[in-house]
C-alpha cells in the first residue's frame, strides 16, 4: 500500500500540488493498511483507520483523502474499492476571524518581548515575527521560511509559498529599519541563506512551537480562555487573524471612490499571494469604521452625489 500512496502522491505533486499534510495522512493509512495485510484499498479498513481520528472534522478529513486516493487506484484496478463518500460526513461552519484592536496588538508585541530568558534573543525574536505579521499580513509559515537574503533593497522576498508562487512585498521604511536593527542585534554572525528567526539553540522556529507559545501568551493575555479539556475546541483569537486584520485594517485606509477601492483590492490580493481576488474578499469583515464609511456612502448615493 505504501508504493501506492507514494505514486498516488508523486503524480499529484508533479501537477503542483504540495500535499504535505495531505502526504502525512495517506502514510498513515498505508501504515495502517499494511498493519491488516491489505494489498488493496478497502473500504471497511479505511472506515477503521478515519474512525481513530480525534475530531468529527479530521475524520471527515481521512475520509475524503482516502476517497481520492480510491478513485485515482480503482482507474487502472478495479479492485480497488471506493469508500463510502458519505461515512463521517461533516458540516464545516467556518469560525468568524478576530479583528485585533491597535491596543491589543500593542499588548501581544509588549508581551512576546519580555519572554524568558531576559537579555536573550528569544523575546526580540518573537517580538520581531509578530510584528512583521502584523503589518505585512503575510502567512505564518511563509515568515517562518524567510531566510537573511530574503530582505532585499526592493522588500521581502517571499519563496516558493502557497501554490508555489514566490512574491515581493514591498515594505515601509520602520518596517525596513526594525529588521535591519534585529539582524544587527542578534544575527550579525548568520549567513545569507540562514533562516531569520531562530531559537536558542539557532534552528529554525517550527509553526508549532510558535503556536503553542502564542497560545500561552494570548492565555496570559486574557486573549482567549484556558481550554476546557483535553481534546476539546478551543476558542479566541489566532496567529492567522492577524492576516485578517491586516486586510480589514487596510481597506479601512482606502481612500473614497469606487475606482480607488478597485484597484485597492487588487493590490491588496496581489500583496496578500491570492490567486483571485475572490478569496481576499475572505478576509474582509465588517468594523464600525467599515460599516460607518459604508452608511456614509449610501447616503450620499441616496442624495445624488458619487462615492
Amino acid at each position: 500500500m505504501m508504493a501506492l500512496v507514494e505514486n498516488y502522491l508523486a503524480v499529484r505533486r508533479a501537477l503542483g500540488f504540495k500535499l504535505d499534510t495531505v502526504g502525512w495522512r495517506l502514510c498513515m493509512y498505508a501504515r495502517f493498511a499494511e498493519a491488516r495485510g491489505d494489498v488493496h484499498v478497502r473500504a471497511q479498513t479505511v472506515i477503521a483507520w478515519a474512525a481513530t481520528a480525534r475530531s468529527p472534522h479530521a475524520r471527515h478529513i481521512r475520509m475524503r483523502d482516502a476517497v481520492h486516493l480510491a478513485a485515482y487506484l480503482r482507474a487502472e484496478n478495479p479492485a480497488h474499492e471506493m469508500p463510502p463518500r458519505e461515512a463521517f460526513a461533516y458540516c464545516w461552519h467556518p469560525r468568524p476571524p478576530y479583528i485585533y484592536s491597535a491596543d491589543e496588538i500593542d499588548q501581544l508585541l509588549e508581551a512576546m518581548g519580555k519572554l524568558p530568558p531576559l537579555g536573550t534573543s528569544r523575546g526580540p525574536t518573537y517580538q520581531t515575527l509578530f510584528a512583521l505579521l502584523t503589518v505585512t499580513g503575510m502567512r505564518v509559515q511563509e515568515a517562518l521560511n524567510l531566510r537573511i537574503e530574503d530582505l532585499t533593497a526592493d522588500g521581502i522576498l517571499l519563496r516558493e509559498t502557497k501554490f508555489r508562487k514566490s512574491r515581493l512585498l514591498p515594505i515601509h521604511p520602520t518596517t525596513r529599519a526594525a529588521l535591519t536593527a534585529y539582524m544587527e542585534r542578534w544575527r550579525p554572525l548568520a549567513a545569507p541563506e540562514d533562516a531569520l528567526f531562530v531559537s536558542l539553540r539557532r534552528r529554525p522556529l517550527s509553526y508549532s512551537t510558535v503556536v503553542k507559545l502564542f497560545l500561552v501568551v494570548a492565555r496570559d493575555l486574557g486573549f482567549r480562555e484556558p481550554p476546557l479539556a483535553p481534546g476539546t475546541p478551543q476558542r479566541g483569537p489566532r496567529i492567522h487573524d492577524l492576516r485578517h486584520a491586516f486586510a480589514v485594517r487596510s481597506l479601512e485606509e482606502c481612500p473614497e471612490g469606487r475606482e480607488a477601492i478597485n484597484r485597492h483590492m487588487l493590490a491588496l490580493s496581489t500583496y496578500m499571494g491570492h490567486t483571485m481576488v475572490r478569496y481576499t474578499y475572505w478576509y474582509l469583515h465588517a468594523t464600525p469604521q467599515l460599516m460607518g464609511d459604508i452608511a456614509d456612502a449610501c447616503e450620499a448615493l441616496d442624495a445624488g452625489g458619487a462615492r
